[in-house]
């Protein structure tokens, strides 16, 4: 056997290996055994000395309703007492994660999911205790009628990247994306389509409702409660959020 044969035989163990660590990722969190774990690590998006105060002020009870809101959804599919999800927040971070290729391409976006998953090893100690999910949030000032960089959450290492307002008052629906994102990490898909309008019927909250708008709450996984076929709007928290019967299945409810 060569040496070149060697080199193949050892990078097609490397890749079998790391398949295996990622099914049995997704096989921890999606069996609904335990609870689910979380740590959510608090990031800095610029140098102000709001967003200072704001990160040094966090605790886990901030993150507490999205806990509350996966355990008593859980409860309403499985007719159980359902185990309440551990959300603990770690360390703040000083490295922002890896950027997004801004052109998409097969090639980029695997090698900045690389990139992604090596970051989140370094930033959690290399710990590789199996269905750990990371959410590194990174918080912004934010400027009046300018949205945030888009939040991703991915599935192959359980990893979301949250960008959220770094403001007491914004902490409810920066809980509602970060339930979202947290949801794409186990498997949910979006529910909404163009201008971010929720789809019939998986993105609706109320699919048996007549008439069909308004409807009183948001399916999570499309983030917006529709108002009418053309307007939507944001949820204020949690509480005006459900999970829909996709979602729900897709999580392995």
């Amino acid at each position: 056997m060569t040496f070149k044969h060697v080199r193949i035989l050892l990078l097609l163990a490397v890749l079998l290996a790391a398949a295996g660590l990622r099914a049995w990722d997704r096989h921890v969190v999606t069996s609904w055994q335990s609870p689910l774990t979380v740590v959510i690590f608090p990031i800095r998006g610029d140098d102000s000395a709001e967003i200072a105060k704001y990160v040094q002020k966090l605790d886990r009870a901030r993150f507490a309703p999205v806990g509350d809101f996966i355990q008593q959804q859980g409860a309403r599919f499985s007719g159980r007492l359902f185990p309440l999800p551990d959300i603990s927040l770690g360390k703040e971070i000083a490295e922002l994660p890896p950027a997004r290729p801004a052109r998409q391409s097969v090639s980029g976006n695997m090698l900045w999911s690389l990139k992604l998953r090596y970051y989140a090893l370094r930033q959690s100690g290399f710990s590789l205790r199996p269905g750990v999910i990371r959410i590194f949030v990174i918080y912004h000032q934010g400027e009046e009628g300018k949205a945030l960089d888009h939040s991703l959450g991915i599935r192959d290492g359980l990893i979301g990247v949250v960008h959220a307002f770094g403001l007491p008052k914004q902490d409810a629906q920066n809980n509602v994306v970060m339930t979202h994102e947290l949801l794409h990490t186990l498997g949910a898909t979006d529910k909404y389509g163009a201008q971010n309008m929720p789809v019939y019927p998986e993105g609706f909250a109320e699919v048996k409702d007549s008439p069909q708008y308004p409807q009183r709450m948001a399916e999570i996984m499309a983030g917006r409660i529709p108002l009418s076929a053309t307007r939507a709007r944001m949820p204020s928290g949690l509480e005006e959020c459900v999970i829909g019967y996709k979602t729900a299945y897709e999580i392995h409810w």
